[in-house]
């Protein structure tokens, strides 16, 4: 009976280390792990709903963050115009770019973001505005401005509420916003015209982002 489970002994032994020999990952396996990560990358982490902004009465949209700690977040967001005095509603949309200085932890899961800042460039679908000017405009009437999208450029503070692990669903924190902001067209007319204050051509915009991830 030695006899014959001495060898087999030798055979388990041998075959754990070249198990053990072929674990180790080899160019193959690093080039899917970069590109696993990088597809991975693209998945949203963030749901977006925000009020006015230049973005139409209501918006909503996807996020993402990424930094080393995660102070810059890029969203896409597609917003509702109602028609008010023109013939009919209207859809936005909006590529947003956020930079968050710093947080300031407030204990109970409570975060505070005393500072945001970032650009946002947003069109409006419809005929009605136009890339370039129009040949029935004289020659430079509008200058370098078109009415299909403006730049937009905010400041604004943010409130988060990290929620425990143990009551997790579908979302792992959700943030409270407020941004002040003023667009391209808003501050020509303000340089053009002594008339127009600062206060005149700035916007206030309230948002929820809920965390996925």
């Amino acid at each position: 009976m030695l006899l014959i489970l001495l060898p087999l002994s030798a055979l388990a032994r041998e075959a754990d280390s070249i198990y053990v020999k072929d674990s180790i990952p080899g160019k193959y396996d690093h080039r899917i792990h970069r590109y696993r990560k990088y597809w991975e990358s693209l998945i949203p982490t963030q749901i977006i709903i925000q009020n006015a902004g230049n973005m139409g009465y209501i918006s909503g949209g996807f996020g993402w963050e990424y930094g080393r700690r995660g102070q810059w977040e890029t969203h896409l967001l597609w917003g509702f115009l109602p028609k008010y005095s023109s013939t009919r509603a209207k859809l936005t949309m909006t590529v947003k770019e956020t930079y968050i200085p710093w947080s300031i932890n407030l204990g109970k899961g409570f975060a505070l973001e005393p500072l945001s800042s970032g650009i946002y460039v947003n069109t409006v679908y419809g005929h009605e505005f136009w890339k370039s000017q129009p040949g029935r405009y004289p020659d430079k009437y509008y200058q370098a401005l078109s009415t299909k999208f403006r730049l937009n450029v905010f400041l604004g503070q943010r409130v988060t509420f990290n929620i425990p692990e143990r009551h997790r669903f579908l979302v792992k924190a959700v943030t409270a916003f407020y941004e002040v902001s003023t667009c391209d067209l808003y501050i020509r007319a303000m340089i053009q015209d002594d008339q127009i204050s600062l206060w005149q051509i700035l916007g206030l915009s309230l948002g929820l982002k809920f965390q996925l991830l």
